[in-house]
């Protein structure tokens, strides 16, 4: 659209140009310089190739390489999704205990049960590898997915594991609610883990598993 905006006020100049520059030579000088230099602009201006049609067997290869990535994504994102239910769970607990809802024995036996379900979902994630189908390229980026949220879940279950043993009622060096409340959200601030950033990864592995425009559906 500002092409042809551009060539039809172009096409105008050069009827004005016409009509009041008293010297056509001049005018026919402008006309050839002009030409000249839209002829070496069209020339040296860089084009966009089209990309390259896939074959029949490239469109498959990425095909099996999306199933493969999904069936491993879907199953991590479950494990994420219960990391992150687990660790809500863990902040309420605390949140209850410091608002004197529950009890410290309430508090310890319910950070004893978060505890066995984290240390359960700790080992799933860490037996949940990238599978070697995978081309090098996602296998490597997956893998990297991998390492750092294995990382981060055993930061995590490290938490709650040291904060239900602060929890212990028989081992607590006071009988006070509030110094008891403040001594667990001292663990939980010391031992919480920073935060997991993936997003990276995970965009650059569904770029590279994405088919070009009209070859299809991407991963």
């Amino acid at each position: 659209m500002l092409v042809y905006l551009f060539a039809l006020l172009l096409l105008a100049l050069l009827v004005l140009l016409y009509r009041y520059l008293p010297n056509r030579r001049a005018f026919a000088c402008f006309c050839l310089t002009l030409a000249l230099a839209g002829l070496i602009t069209y020339t040296c201006w860089p084009r966009t190739q089209p990309a390259a049609k896939l074959s029949e067997e490239q469109r498959y290869d990425i095909q099996q390489q999306q199933q493969i990535f999904a069936v491993w994504y879907g199953t991590y994102q479950k494990n994420l999704k219960q990391l992150d239910h687990n660790w809500r769970w863990y902040h309420q607990i605390l949140e209850e205990f410091k608002e004197d809802n529950i009890s410290i024995q309430t508090a310890h036996v319910r950070l004893k049960q978060l505890e066995e379900e984290e240390k359960a979902l700790t080992a799933a994630i860490a037996n949940d590898a990238p599978p070697l189908a995978l081309h090098d390229a996602c296998y490597d980026l997956a893998t990297a997915v991998f390492e750092k949220t294995k990382a981060y879940a055993a930061a995590q279950q490290n938490a709650i594991t040291l904060t239900r043993a602060a929890s212990e009622p028989r081992f607590l060096p006071s009988d006070d609610q509030e110094e008891q409340s403040r001594a667990l959200q001292t663990v939980m601030e010391k031992e919480s883990p920073v935060g997991l950033f993936t997003a990276g990864e995970i965009k650059e592995i569904q770029q590279l598993l994405s088919l070009p425009e009209g070859e299809g559906s991407d991963a």
